[in-house]
């Protein structure tokens, strides 16, 4: 199985490599994992993690500035329809557009924007950082990803993702409100939280995305 992790300069993709290398080490089925901006790589893969950190227009243009990159996510996601994971900035930039500083196309793959997280409760501090308790609230994913059937998590984030189709919300994390933890259509999954920092339960989870054949 060939798993990428695409590089646009945006994500901590040591630490995010070392997750799935140890993970993957723990497997009968050999893994070969690897960190790349070149989109061929792409049309060899079986997996695929976009990772992100940061401001949402910055990460766009980083990964728009990769010629053909975004083309053969495109033809990956919806002609290939094989696993795709997006992880924190790399979720949002899933979305439809973000307004964070300024108004940015995502990718498009969910009907989707992301917003400031606004929460009526002034004690509740943003960035939402810091580990929190996630809750499944999809009960079609309690097989395939039942590292999110409950669990702390480690978050980074000042925006959050707010979707139009309410059964694309897999999991969620209560910062005041309600907030989406991880979203998931056919063959894609986002998830808000950094799994390569979650621990024993990040670890399930990168263990359920490899084990994954939607």
């Amino acid at each position: 199985m060939n798993v990428l992790i695409v590089n646009y300069n945006s994500g901590n993709l040591a630490s995010l490599y070392n997750a799935f290398l140890k993970a993957s080490k723990d497997r009968k089925k050999k893994i070969n994992l690897y960190i790349s901006n070149n989109p061929k790589l792409v049309e060899s893969s079986d997996k695929i993690i976009l990772p992100g950190v940061g401001d949402f227009s910055n990460c766009k243009n980083q990964l728009a500035s990769i010629d053909g990159m975004q083309e053969a996510l495109n033809d990956f996601v919806y002609q290939k329809k094989k696993p795709f994971l997006g992880i924190c900035i790399g979720m949002q930039l899933m979305a439809e557009k973000s307004f964070e500083r300024i108004e940015s196309l995502g990718l498009g793959y969910f009907e989707s924007q992301v917003k400031k997280i606004s929460v009526k409760n002034k004690s509740i501090k943003i960035p939402h950082m810091g580990w929190n308790e996630i809750r499944l609230v999809n009960s079609d994913y309690k097989k395939s990803f039942n590292s999110l059937l409950t669990g702390d998590f480690y978050f980074v984030h000042s925006y959050e993702m707010i979707c139009k189709n309410k059964n694309d919300i897999i999991a969620t994390v209560n910062y005041g409100k309600e907030i989406v933890a991880a979203v998931c259509k056919e063959n894609i999954i986002g998830v808000q939280f950094h799994p390569e920092k979650s621990q024993e339960h990040g670890q399930k989870l990168i263990n359920n995305f490899l084990d994954w054949n939607p």
